[in-house]
């Protein structure tokens, strides 16, 4: 699978009467200007199933649209989340999904062992060997080709080996930290796991992770909590094809230094979102923290090869 930032662009009623007048001139040229069977064949068969194709496609984004038009007036009014459905399923994934505690003994370990996922693995073989082909171009005299290879390849291997071998961690750790007080913290927290991320509380500190960077953030300094959504709209072939909601818990944070307000976007599932919302609350003496929930819209293009 490869992305491609070209697409995606919704299918309109502009895009839509363009696909269909040059379907229309190509069916056209197929019937009167070509003229052999086959291309009279493609005009009266080929053509016309491109148009119903077209068409399809087009409401199909249409209707999904109006159901997630519908959808985000639940998500901004909360009556998604205070529904008695919504609510009794996320009763059932507190009781079948606790938060977890840390593995090991030392907050290094843990954070460095949660980085060694199998999925790394898979993208460090494909670059290493192709780094072995290209020294396979030495015999045939081809030196600049296995430079370039081994540079490029060598580039894409590291990629995948520096999250893996906890390179985030790692230089997260050499930074200005106070470690006892932030492992004391870490090794008694309550945890959120999702995906590559996590969010942990506790007991001084509220501590997370992406893919790519480490958090650790003071209790007296978050004064706000947002539920983030993003409609990720999946394309293919440019065409629209299915859609997925991303949850985001947003943690607001003053900066002790300049006193700006900085957002520390976690994702995680909605249940757990709820999960850290509700858990937040009770680490600032009866505070409102909960900020209003906004909706976002992104779009991908997937392209299946």
């Amino acid at each position: 699978m490869r992305k491609n930032d070209k697409y995606p662009f919704p299918m309109t009623k502009k895009a839509l009467a363009v696909y269909i007048v040059f379907t229309v001139l190509m069916g056209i040229f197929l019937f009167f200007i070509r003229g052999d069977k086959a291309g009279k064949l493609a005009a009266c068969i080929v053509c016309p199933i491109i148009i119903l194709y077209f068409i399809y496609a087009y409401c199909k984004e249409r209707k999904a649209d109006a159901k997630a038009d519908q959808k985000k007036t639940q998500f901004m009014n909360g009556s998604y989340f205070d529904s008695p459905e919504w609510h009794e399923k996320y009763v059932a994934y507190l009781n079948e999904h606790p938060f977890e505690k840390p593995q090991y003994d030392s907050m290094r370990a843990d954070l460095l062992k949660k980085f060694q996922r199998r999925e790394y693995i898979f993208g460090m073989i494909l670059p290493l060997f192709l780094m072995m082909c290209s020294l396979c171009l030495i015999p045939m005299g081809q030196y600049f080709m296995v430079i370039f290879g081994l540079l490029l390849f060598g580039f894409l291997f590291w990629l995948s080996f520096s999250v893996f071998i906890g390179m985030p961690v790692r230089k997260w750790l050499k930074s200005d930290i106070d470690y006892p007080v932030l492992e004391a913290s870490y090794l008694n927290s309550q945890m959120l796991l999702y995906k590559t991320n996590a969010l942990a509380f506790g007991t001084t500190h509220l501590h997370g992770f992406t893919e790519k960077k480490i958090y650790a953030i003071d209790y007296k300094n978050v004064e706000g909590i947002s539920r983030k959504i993003v409609r990720l709209k999946k394309y293919e072939d440019g065409i629209y094809n299915t859609e997925e909601y991303q949850h985001f818990a947003v943690i607001h944070v003053r900066l002790p230094e300049s006193g700006t307000l900085y957002n520390v976007e976690i994702e995680l599932n909605e249940f757990q979102v709820q999960m850290a919302i509700d858990r937040l609350l009770t680490y600032k003496n009866g505070e409102d923290l909960r900020e209003n929930l906004y909706v976002n819209e992104n779009k991908k293009n997937e392209i299946v090869v």
